[in-house]
């Protein structure tokens, strides 16, 4: 999912467990907050974060510098998009 940088937050995705962070985005839709909610992008955000960081953590030991960092350079175009 692709967001402007006008939505991006500044919530540290780490202060919650994936499951938190889960759970919490399933009790906001629950109750009808829209997809614009600022909320509701955190925990996208959020999650989104989680995914990338376990993807990390199974390749630890496993990645190139190179690989690294053309993964750096795809984050971080990903963000400015």
């Amino acid at each position: 999912m692709a967001m402007s940088s006008t939505s991006v937050t500044t919530v540290d995705p780490a202060s919650r467990s994936a499951s938190s962070w889960s759970a919490l985005l399933a009790n906001l839709k629950s109750r009808g907050a829209p997809d614009t909610d600022i909320r509701v992008i955190e925990c996208r955000q959020a999650l989104a974060y989680w995914r990338i960081a376990r993807s990390v953590n199974r390749e630890s030991g496993q990645l190139s510098v190179p690989g690294a960092d053309r993964l750096r350079s795809a984050i971080s175009e990903a963000v400015a998009r």
